[in-house]
């Protein structure tokens, strides 16, 4: 009898361990997932979830208009501070639309730090993409300025997939300091092909 009782707790005790390791291999949450620098640029994604400045050289779009290259040094005109951007380039009928862009909001986002758009202009705290850590229905907004005036962005993601390596859609809002909606757009972010749709809601 005492060594069926032996038996049976050392059972228990084998079993308690195994729940607890499948516990710790368990994800916090099954729509949470680390989406990589590389899903922006089409760089190359690698299986680890640092977030790098791994170079990139790509034209895409349907008509080939579009081009990101970098990464590469600017300084702000405004700080001075000297940072690593991409460069994202699309031809157009007036010539070149040029931005540039960055790591931001504490490596929240790649955002928009300049745009070539109406004589040029500086953006703070722009968010484009969402980078790193999220999950599937996820929100979260940024409060920023372009060209000095006041403007707040809300993403949320749409699609988000289980690997670093499956698309991305997200929503993409932006609004001015009054609280007025300027821009509501749905894109996806694909492997090696970075931006392959965009759903541009007109206003």
């Amino acid at each position: 009898m005492l060594e069926t009782n032996s038996v049976v707790r050392l059972i228990k005790k084998f079993l308690g361990i195994v729940v607890l390791g499948l516990l710790w291999i368990i994800p916090v949450s099954a729509d949470e997932r680390f989406i990589p620098l590389e899903l922006f640029t089409g760089g190359e994604i690698r299986e680890d979830t640092e977030i790098k400045f791994t170079n990139a050289n790509l034209i895409f779009g349907e008509k080939k208009r579009k081009k990101i290259v970098g990464p590469e040094d600017w300084k702000n005109p405004q700080t001075g501070k000297t940072i690593k951007v991409y460069k994202r380039t699309r031809k157009v009928q007036s010539g070149l639309k040029t931005q540039l862009f960055s790591v931001t909001n504490d490596g929240q986002c790649i955002g928009r730090v300049w745009d070539s758009r109406r004589g040029g202009r500086v953006i703070k705290n722009g968010c484009k993409f969402p980078l790193g850590v999220w999950k599937k229905g996820e929100t979260r907004s940024f409060k920023g300025a372009s060209g000095g005036k006041p403007r707040k962005i809300e993403l949320t993601i749409l699609k988000l997939g289980k690997k670093q390596k499956d698309k991305v859609k997200f929503n993409w809002k932006l609004y001015d300091g009054s609280g007025k909606l300027m821009d509501d757009n749905d894109y996806t972010f694909s492997p090696g092909k970075a931006m392959t749709q965009l759903n541009d809601k007109k206003l």
